[in-house]
């Protein structure tokens, strides 16, 4: 799990600000750290602008989603997560809590039905005991260049990675006997190349993993 205050470096660090929609009618910026932030005059929302969020917060919904997952206020309620955006990520209010609200939103929802649209679910039998597969998978070189970090290791029961496409994959070993079932399901895949893409990837590492423990 990664440390509360510790900044996470993107490719969006040094983007523009992007022009004022018509719907903000408040022009006026403040200092938020080192981007001035345009606060749109009405509620909070959670569902921004995909656009204003990422010009105006430095970051895409997926990296924040992740980012508040991954911290110790990943089951928090919606004012903690906004004064840990404030005081740790230099986020303005109105910001903060509408990616609050985002959060909520989406941690509320179903993340494990091959239906969702964001997600890939594989399930496979890895040919050795859970304890075991699990240290095979927690092999960082394992998983390539687009590998990121590792959000969350349980021991013999989760791992949690990060990847530098700004998705995710959650990796859950169950034992079964002498084997051990694999369960993993890879977030944030928005349209189906990329889909594809992880299903190959994944499939080429579970035979990899498989033909290794049976040597």
């Amino acid at each position: 799990m990664i440390g509360r205050k510790k900044k996470l470096t993107d490719i969006f660090q040094d983007l523009p600000v992007a022009p004022v929609d018509t719907e903000i009618k408040d022009r006026q910026t403040r200092k938020s750290g080192k981007r001035a932030m345009l606060i749109p005059d009405r509620p909070y929302t959670d569902n921004p602008a995909a656009d204003l969020l990422l010009a105006n917060t430095g970051k895409q919904r997926e990296t924040w989603l992740e980012l508040i997952f991954a911290s110790d206020l990943r089951e928090a309620k919606q004012t903690q997560i906004a004064n840990f955006l404030q005081n740790d990520y230099r986020v303005q209010k109105w910001w903060a809590n509408s990616i609050a609200l985002m959060y909520l939103k989406w941690r509320a929802q179903s993340k494990s039905t091959a239906a969702d649209e964001l997600l890939l679910r594989i399930t496979a039998e890895i040919p050795t005991t859970a304890a075991l597969s699990y240290n095979i998978f927690t092999a960082s070189s394992l998983y390539g260049d687009n590998f990121n970090r590792f959000l969350k290791l349980q021991q013999d029961e989760k791992i949690i990675i990060g990847f530098t496409n700004q998705t995710r994959a959650t990796l859950i070993f169950e034992a079964a006997g002498a084997n051990c079932n694999l369960l993993i399901e890879h977030e944030f895949l928005n349209d189906a190349a990329k889909r594809r893409e992880a299903n190959k990837y994944w499939q080429a590492l579970i035979l990899q993993i498989t033909e290794q423990v049976k040597r």
